[in-house]
């Protein structure tokens, strides 16, 4: 239902976050959504920051012009029954102990690509469409079928956990663990400041070279025309100090060294705004 595109990514970027990424913009595309949104809304779940996300993103359209066309390209938009439909089935998932993540992937029948684009559905849903899940969650507990209850809904991030990881999330909220996270984060933050850094000197030292090529083919533009403009003043500074009647008589001479003085000086022009 979803076309794949296959980008080679960058050392720390998974292929999973690749897709996810470029499903969501274009999820965004078809929902009229700017892209800084996508970068934004990613952030905290892929854990870099919204500048990183967006770099890495051009830096792939970049390697990959064709993948340009991703988000202009058609994009199967869920219809109102498949939205209705698809809140159903989680939301009865919910209300059983599962999963969102367990719950799409089986609904996606094992298709990754599939189940990304359910996931982000409903990710997109809970964030901006409340009322709509509330509404199917009422209409689930008429009919008398599993919902879970509203403070269950809004609890985002572990509704897409497996139930089994539940022991995992309590060990992650021990406070050594806390401590121990937080400054594996530090150092992540560092790593990455250190790799901007590195990267902006990089791109200072290529704004370098290219300054002083420029400055040296300045320099000798300059020195050219300065040579150029030297010989017309001699010439006209020799012509004018002879005497009047020697003037006269070396009017030809003088016209001709100036005519040809000018012409070098034309060429000289020419060359430089071909240049």
């Amino acid at each position: 239902m979803q076309n794949q595109v296959k980008l080679r990514a960058r050392t720390g970027w998974q292929e999973e976050e690749t897709h996810r990424l470029f499903s969501a913009v274009r999820e965004a595309s078809a929902a009229g959504e700017p892209l800084r949104s996508v970068f934004e809304s990613l952030s905290g779940d892929l854990g870099r920051k919204p500048n990183s996300i967006r770099n890495y993103y051009y830096a792939c359209l970049r390697q990959h012009p064709d993948a340009a066309q991703m988000r202009a390209a058609p994009f199967t938009v869920f219809t109102p029954e498949e939205t209705h439909e698809l809140l159903r089935q989680v939301l009865m998932a919910r209300g059983q102990g599962m999963s969102v993540r367990s719950c799409v992937m089986k609904m996606a029948n094992g298709d990754h690509s599939l189940m990304l684009r359910y996931q982000n559905k409903y990710r997109t849903l809970l964030k901006h469409r409340p009322e709509l899940i509330e509404s199917v969650r009422e209409e689930l507990k008429r009919e008398g079928l599993p919902c879970p209850p509203p403070e269950g809904v809004d609890r985002a991030d572990g509704a897409f956990c497996d139930p089994e990881d539940a022991a995992a999330s309590r060990l992650m909220a021990e406070p050594c663990v806390s401590h121990m996270l937080e400054g594996l984060k530090e150092l992540l933050r560092r790593a990455a400041r250190a790799g901007e850094a590195a990267d902006l000197q990089r791109e200072m030292d290529r704004l370098q070279v290219r300054h002083d090529l420029r400055r040296i083919a300045w320099e000798k533009d300059f020195d050219e025309a300065s040579a150029h403009l030297e010989s017309l003043l001699c010439l006209l500074r020799d012509y004018l100090a002879l005497p009047p009647e020697s003037q006269q008589l070396q009017l030809q001479t003088f016209r001709d060294a100036a005519l040809e003085e000018v012409g070098n000086a034309e060429a000289f022009l020419a060359r430089s705004r071909e240049g």
